[in-house]
């Protein structure tokens, strides 16, 4: 008998069903083996990415600002590390949510229920407080509450406080700059933000071992200014110290080299500290008096109209007048201050007596087209151009207005009906301690990023506006009102100083002046050869003394003693001796 076919020596299969069996075995691995390879290679970047969601967050790195700096580098706003507390809701179990957010209120002084909705909303992280101090960190850190995180912030810091908050402005808590240097110059300050994509533990702690894909912030430009932090502090001290024995209401001095147009200080008061702006309920505190605040310039003015009328050549010192204490003109009567007459007066002592008669006479004498015309040219009714945020444009009526009279011409002569700010009225009467030259105020006086100057702010002529040999002329007429006029309060022994007083009235609301209300003011420079300084004193609604020879003239003399020590500033004139007029 036939015996039947056996592999491997008796295993009873037949040849074909083994061959089947081991088929089925082989194609089964295959595809397993394709299955895993399919799992392992082509879905890995799949579910790596979905496992990466899960785990990982994208944050925003907020960079360091530039610091600014005053012209010595001297820093006047800088940063510092404050930590931010924030949460992850998803791990804040409900009914610890109210807990939580008591014992954070009581740490962090806000409101509980604000918080709480914060730890109860969706999502894995939401920011709850910024800024903590160094007790409130650790306060948070005792509570080891899990899903509560900290990270460490740049925060903005002013060391000196409140000085030269008007020109600094400040930075947010959201490192966006608002007000001053600040605001105008963000863009270069802020610097640009980085990127962190990173894996997290359940409690939202960055994990060292994970992997991260940092993009680093890159920090802001530093910016150098051209104020002097010494100065600032000499103008803002004597200005707190004339408001206080005056109760006023506000004041501003600056400090300008008139050669240049940079500031060497601006003190407006009241103020404020720019690192503690959340806490400031009155906005207007922000805004910067000397470049936005318009007044009325009163007898300060009479200057530029000096100025108009020997430029156009219908004047001299000497020129004399009969003037009666008073002029009318299209119904109305122009009056002296004092309503005293001044009889066979020079332009000179127009200048001495501050007669608004003799002003008018000037106006008139140029003519309302010349006038107007010179006063453009010095810069009024527009911005100087000054580098910070706000500047307001001036008021100017032009006889091109309908509004406009021909009284305008007789009262603008005094500085009645005419809206300056300071720095306007400052950078305007600069131009003739300098020679002639109108610049542009500035306060920055470059920017540096990475040790490599980006900008720089160089001195810049606006245009000429007066003759070198007409500006020395008026410069020796200033320098008469201050050594032999009434003003003599503000001269030092030693010095030439060349200066104007100013005594405006405050409109009223309900029409006209009000009779007791005042502006105090004076601008003078020193040395009157060549200045080093120019100085613009003006005190709001003194009380004590309504006169700017008795409110501002003072002041000025105060800082100008302060400025020739520090500045190093030479005596120029022989010691003599004189008495003030009554």
């Amino acid at each position: 008998m036939q015996r039947a076919n056996v592999v491997n020596g008796g295993s009873g299969l037949p040849a074909w069903r083994l061959r089947l069996a081991l088929g089925v075995a082989v194609l089964a691995g295959l595809l397993l083996m394709s299955k895993l390879f399919y799992v392992q290679v082509m879905q890995n970047n799949f579910l790596g990415d979905k496992a990466e969601v899960a785990h990982t967050l994208e944050r925003s790195i907020t960079p360091p600002r530039g610091t600014i700096t005053d012209r010595h580098g001297v820093t006047l706003a800088g940063n510092r590390n404050l930590d931010r507390l924030y949460a992850d809701p998803s791990n804040i179990r409900e009914d610890e949510a109210g807990k939580i957010a008591e014992q954070l209120a009581h740490i962090l002084k806000l409101p509980a229920a604000e918080l709480e909705v914060k730890l109860r909303q969706d999502g894995q992280w939401v920011s709850l407080a910024t800024r903590l101090t160094l007790q409130q960190s650790e306060a948070v850190r005792a509570l080891d509450i899990y899903g509560l995180g900290l990270e460490p912030l740049p925060a903005r810091v002013y060391p000196n406080g409140s000085l030269a908050s008007h020109i600094l402005g400040f930075a947010n808590f959201e490192n966006q700059g608002s007000y001053g240097v600040e605001g105008k110059y963000n863009e270069f300050l802020q610097g640009a933000p980085g990127k962190m994509r990173a894996e997290q533990d359940k409690s939202g702690n960055w994990l060292a071992i994970a992997r991260q894909q940092i993009v680093p912030p890159e920090s802001g430009a530093d910016v150098q200014l051209t104020i002097d932090s010494t100065i600032q502090y000499y103008a803002e001290d004597e200005l707190a110290r004339t408001m206080k024995e005056q109760r006023a209401k506000g004041g501003t001095i600056i400090v300008l080299r008139p050669e240049t147009g940079e500031v060497l200080a601006m003190a407006s008061a009241p103020g404020y500290e720019p690192e503690k702006f959340n806490e400031q309920k009155d906005a207007s505190r922000f805004v910067n008096p000397a470049i936005s605040q318009l007044y009325e310039p009163g007898s300060t003015f009479k200057i530029i109209t000096m100025a108009t009328g020997l430029a156009e050549g219908v004047i001299t010192p000497d020129t004399r007048i009969n003037d009666r204490g008073y002029v009318n003109v299209d119904g109305y009567t122009v009056h002296n201050w004092d309503g005293r007459p001044h009889p066979n007066e020079s332009m000179t002592e127009v200048l001495m007596n501050s007669a608004n008669v003799g002003a008018a006479y000037v106006s008139t004498k140029v003519g309302k087209e010349a006038f107007y015309r010179r006063l453009r040219d010095f810069g009024l009714g527009s911005p100087t151009g000054i580098d910070l945020q706000g500047e307001t444009d001036g008021m100017l009526i032009l006889p091109t207005n309908p509004s406009w009279s021909p009284i305008n011409l007789y009262t603008n002569g005094y500085g009645q009906g005419i809206g300056v700010t300071p720095m306007q009225l400052i950078t305007a009467e600069a131009a003739v301690a300098n020679g002639g030259l109108l610049m542009r105020p500035y306060v920055v006086s470059k920017i540096v990023r990475d040790g490599q100057v980006v900008r720089e702010n160089k001195p810049t002529v606006v245009r000429r506006v007066l003759k070198p040999e007409v500006a020395t002329t008026l410069k020796g007429m200033m320098q008469t009102v201050v050594e032999e006029g009434e003003y003599q309060v503000a001269r030092l022994d030693g010095y030439t100083i060349g200066g104007k007083t100013g005594t405006s009235s405050i409109p009223s609301k309900t029409g006209g002046y009000d009779p007791k209300l005042t502006i105090a003011s004076f601008v003078g420079y020193s040395p009157v050869k060549n200045p080093k300084f120019i100085v613009l004193v003006k005190i709001d609604q003194p009380r004590k003394s309504p006169w700017g020879s008795e409110v501002a003239a003072p002041a000025f003399k105060n800082l100008a003693r302060r400025l020739y020590a520090y500045m190093n500033i030479p005596p120029d004139k022989r010691p003599n001796s004189g008495t003030r007029a009554p």
